[in-house]
């Protein structure tokens, strides 16, 4: 009988294998991502497998010693993957849902985008990654585009070593760098997304036929 930790791992790798095999759930992915930026991919990915609609999560030490919140009874935490010690190891965060308020609660700050912001988030744009535009939405494709290309200027040796038995690998360097980017081109959603006030991400494009190639 498998193990708790076993069988996350395999929620993980079944939820990973779905991202890259159905567009809707790459979307859907990518609009939960959104919410949750300051989270790295594998747990992103292991909030999405266990509640999609998440919107802060946190342990439930930080809610109760920092937010001066409670966990209600009977809420079911969202198991993420610790592996920094070298094996797998299971550790829970609760979404604000699952929290109630007591005298002196802290909300968890949950920045939007409105037009009030317009201008400082344009100016903050222009000024960290140097590139300017009318548009606030054109700026952040832009720095999307920007950040996948750098990732892949210092990166690219790596992702090409490790292509073999792929289905990258009839590709030639070329090749493998257009799909690169054209999977990655997710990031620019999820900026998208982010700065939305209403509404899940729509992709006007299939990422999905390069992101299944990774």
């Amino acid at each position: 009988m498998p193990s708790k930790t076993e069988e996350y791992l395999a929620l993980a790798q079944r939820t990973a294998n779905g991202l890259t095999r159905y567009w809707e759930s790459w979307t859907d992915y990518l609009t939960t991502a959104s919410r949750l930026y300051k989270y790295p991919f594998a747990d992103q990915l292991m909030i999405y497998a266990q509640r999609p609609d998440a919107t802060a999560c946190a342990e439930f030490d930080i809610w109760r010693n920092r937010m001066n919140r409670y966990v209600r009874r009977g809420s079911k935490g969202i198991a993420l993957l610790d592996e920094s010690s070298g094996f797998p190891r299971l550790h829970y965060v609760f979404d604000v849902s699952d929290t109630g308020v007591r005298r002196n609660s802290r909300d968890p700050e949950m920045w939007q985008y409105n037009d009030d912001l317009k201008q400082p988030v344009s100016e903050m744009l222009s000024k960290t990654y140097g590139i300017s535009g009318e548009r606030v939405s054109q700026q952040l494709a832009d720095v999307a585009g920007k950040l996948v290309a750098d990732y892949w200027d210092n990166n690219g040796g790596d992702i090409r070593a490790i292509v073999d038995g792929s289905l990258l690998m009839d590709y030639d360097e070329a090749g493998v760098e257009m799909q690169f980017k054209s999977a990655a081109k997710g990031w620019k959603e999820i900026f998208l997304s982010r700065c939305r006030k209403t509404g899940p991400c729509v992709l006007r494009w299939r990422p999905i036929k390069s992101s299944t190639k990774y």
